[in-house]
């Protein structure tokens, strides 16, 4: 299957990453879904490239009540923690817009600020430019 590759694809939230961000999938409209960081930074556990500083943290930030509710999860392990965008516009990939939250707080947090409808609209039907064989 062919999808137009994204002109406005962000790049790794991390600092001195600069590489362009992983397509998590697409949506049932083809919109591609991306995470705030890089393929290769998402595989290691603290970003340990050479100069590169990862941004995600190793607690929920939600422990000081910032979202209205206190989190109460215990945290075993980093996988239970995600990299959440403030604005909900998952193209603003900037440090000062990402804080790490558990998955418990990140789905709350998505529910009730409406993340789903912040999104950024891309029409990629008209886009012939290059494509992407998967």
């Amino acid at each position: 299957m062919k999808h137009p590759i994204d002109p406005n694809r962000p790049t790794c939230v991390n600092v001195n990453c600069g590489r362009a961000v992983h397509v998590q999938g697409r949506s049932s409209t083809g919109r591609p879904r991306y995470r705030p960081v890089c393929a290769m930074c998402h595989k290691s556990e603290t970003c340990a490239r050479p100069g590169v500083v990862g941004t995600k943290k190793m607690h929920c930030e939600n422990s000081d009540s910032r979202l209205g509710f206190k989190c109460t999860a215990t945290i075993i392990h980093y996988r239970q923690l995600d990299m959440d965008h403030i604005d909900g516009d998952h193209f603003h990939n900037i440090p000062e817009n990402i804080q790490t939250l558990c998955k418990n707080c990140h789905s709350m947090k998505s529910f009730y600020e409406k993340d789903h409808l912040n999104q950024k609209r891309y029409d990629f039907s008209n886009d012939v430019t290059a494509f992407v064989v998967a």
